[in-house]
């Protein structure tokens, strides 16, 4: 199959190819798409270059590379293949956490005017030796899998019919995994799936000599997985955990969270007083990274809670547009996402379907609340979407997911 062309991220990082002063590192969960982006960043550098020497890529994990384990050897290959060449450089490193301190390494080339690209795993990139030694010096992108407008590209690249109602029902069930795409099989596009997790939990969280208990970090993790849009809370998990017959204590499940959100596996939504403005740091919501990693698995399907499934998926749209999403608290109230493009905000609420007047005034209840002036939305699944009481609606797949019915 033909490879998407992700202009979403390609389009952001365009503006930082030349800029030699700023380290770019691309994040998101394993298996998103990370490497690939990498990839056609390279080749459209290079389709404006005549010497093919400008760029070099290192891939850390393929078998070529084995032996690059040190910053020395990683250093003797990449001025290998510069070679003698003088011009504008750039240097593209994947999986870099293979390579142990690897942060003096990487500044170095950046202050030799080289435009440094790096990808790794998430729980290393981002913490510890490359924070503090780098501050100021990187700037992170965040990648996500696919979209459903990016699903209906790779359908449309590859001369495939794109039936929106059915599209979406696969996605629910299969996520926007890249890769996933290629295996025909959905029971192969699952056992993909439940891959990724096993390879994130190897490769990203066991790699950290914190965790001392497995099987309870496993059980955590499930929790996290199985209940999307959930508020969570260390102490009621250590609670439930114990119910379960599961010793542990609120701090050390907090650790074990840290790491889960660390991998990128989940994502914290945090809390925002409206009526403040202010955080709160008190509780969050959780979210997965894709949808299919909580309905990739059979005893889950049975029972999907369509309701928290499309609050997921809205809330990972938004982040991967760009924007800053929080959960609104007012009073005794919620709204389901506050969201910030850095310049305005708007307000969001999430229903399946608005199937009664009761559903209706429950959604539109806290919007009503809020007295500013800046846009408020209810999205649904809802067919017909009719505006009332200052309220856009919008059809969940139509108006927000492939459409521009959001806007600021």
């Amino acid at each position: 199959m033909k490879e998407l062309k992700r202009e979403r991220y390609l389009s952001r990082i365009r503006p930082f190819y030349k800029d030699r002063d700023l380290i770019k590192v691309l994040t998101g969960v394993r298996r998103c798409g990370k490497s690939t982006i990498m990839r056609q960043i390279m080749e459209e550098i290079l389709s404006d270059l005549d010497d093919k020497r400008a760029a070099v890529y290192v891939d850390l994990d393929s078998k070529r590379n084995l032996g690059i384990r040190t910053k020395d050897s990683l250093e003797k290959l990449i001025d290998s293949e510069f070679g003698e060449y003088e011009g504008d450089r750039y240097l593209f490193i994947d999986e870099i956490q293979n390579v142990k301190d690897f942060e003096p390494l990487v500044n170095a080339y950046r202050n030799d005017g080289v435009s440094v690209f790096i990808t790794g795993s998430n729980s290393y990139l981002l913490s510890g030796e490359l924070v503090t030694k780098l501050t100021g010096r990187y700037i992170e992108f965040r990648i996500f899998t696919f979209s459903l407008s990016e699903v209906k590209a790779f359908y449309q690249e590859n001369g495939m019919d794109f039936i929106p109602s059915e599209a979406f029902q696969d996605y629910i069930l299969n996520g926007g995994y890249p890769k996933s795409f290629s295996y025909d099989n959905p029971e192969n596009r699952v056992l993909y799936i439940r891959s990724v997790i096993e390879e994130t939990i190897k490769k990203d969280i066991l790699m950290n000599k914190k965790v001392r208990n497995k099987a309870l970090l496993s059980k955590i993790l499930d929790y996290i997985l199985s209940t999307p849009g959930a508020e969570i809370s260390s102490t009621s998990i250590a609670d439930y955990l114990r119910s379960e017959r599961i010793r542990t204590t609120p701090n050390t499940v907090n650790n074990y969270l840290d790491m889960i959100y660390a991998s990128k596996l989940a994502d914290r939504c945090m809390r925002l007083d409206i009526f403040g403005k202010k955080a709160l740091k008190t509780h969050y919501k959780s979210y997965v990274a894709d949808i299919s990693l909580h309905t990739s698995y059979p005893d889950r399907r049975h029972d999907l809670k369509m309701g928290h499934i499309i609050e997921n998926i809205v809330f990972n749209e938004l982040n991967a547009r760009g924007y800053d999403v929080q959960v609104g608290k007012l009073r005794n109230t919620e709204v389901d996402f506050v969201v910030s493009d850095g310049r305005g905000i708007a307000y969001v609420q999430v229903t399946y379907l608005m199937a009664t007047a009761e559903t209706e005034d429950r959604e539109e209840r806290p919007l009503l609340k809020i007295e500013d002036n800046y846009p408020k939305y209810i999205i649904s699944m809802d067919p017909i979407a009719i505006d009332r009481k200052g309220i856009r609606r919008l059809r969940l797949i139509d108006d927000f997911l492939l459409g521009d019915g959001f806007k600021f």
